[in-house]
């Protein structure tokens, strides 16, 4: 009895494609490469049917899984929600990082957890797309609204998966509504927060929110040179010189206090 031949899928985009003869992806048309074993010196071997495939692909030809080499992966601690035992994978890996990208995720709560690499490779990716459209329109920038008093609530400081101390909490680009718990070994996000954050930046939220940043500095430093030339001005007719001094010295303390705050 013959067995009708097994579909060959798609490197790029995972489509199936039963003829065998084909050489273009009857989905996205890209070009299928042939079956076999590719350049070793550029090589991703499937994590799921063991098949090498070449370097850059995103899906393995053979079975049509993800492509993903988690070599690299430490062993990944417990949810920082959950306590239990977070689920190691990876992102395909590119040309940038062959290996893949590692990452993991909760199986219970849907957290999932980037460790510092991986998350800077995905927001850069976002944000080359939001350089991609050009001028960043305020009103179309996709933010988290915020439920009412959720910033006044007591913080519940959690714990990182890598290293165990407390993260910090923080609201994602300043402006983005979305609350993550990040730490120098990596960020933690709660279920559909990553596409929420990645929706944001893809949208300009990183460009709009350094714009009001840059914005804010310069208007924080120019009412600190005001009142600055105020006080200056006001020594000299009312105050005796050693609180003049003393009244200068705190103005241009606070004026330095701001610039670092907004650097």
């Amino acid at each position: 009895m013959q067995h009708p031949a097994r579909p060959r899928y798609c490197p790029t985009c995972g489509g199936p494609n039963p003829s065998p003869t084909a050489i273009a992806c009857r989905f996205c048309d890209g070009p299928l490469v042939a079956l076999g074993q590719p350049d070793p010196r550029d090589t991703v071997v499937c994590s799921s049917c063991h098949s090498a495939m070449p370097g850059g692909a995103t899906f393995c030809c053979a079975c049509g899984e993800a492509l993903a080499s988690l070599q690299d992966l430490p062993a990944p601690g417990p949810c920082p929600h959950c306590q239990i035992a977070l689920c190691g994978w990876g992102l395909a890996p590119t040309a940038a990082r062959p290996s893949g990208h590692p990452l993991a995720s909760c199986e219970r709560c849907g957290g999932v957890w980037l460790p510092a690499p991986t998350r800077q490779a995905l927001i850069d990716d976002a944000a080359r797309a939001a350089a991609a459209r050009g001028d960043v329109v305020a009103s179309e920038v996709v933010r988290r609204q915020l439920p009412t008093g959720t910033l006044t609530q007591a913080v519940k400081y959690r714990r990182c998966p890598s290293c165990a101390q407390p993260m910090a909490r923080k609201n994602f680009g300043g402006c983005s509504g979305v609350l993550v718990d990040e730490c120098r070994c990596g960020t933690f996000f709660d279920a559909g927060e990553l596409e929420d954050t990645l929706a944001f930046v893809r949208s300009g939220g990183l460009q709009l929110a350094r714009k009001r940043a840059d914005e804010e500095r310069t208007r924080a430093m120019r009412l600190a040179e005001s009142a600055a030339m105020s006080a200056q001005a006001h020594s000299h007719t009312s105050w005796p010189p050693a609180q003049a001094d003393l009244s200068l010295s705190l103005v241009g303390w606070l004026g330095r206090w701001i610039a670092r705050a907004f650097s």
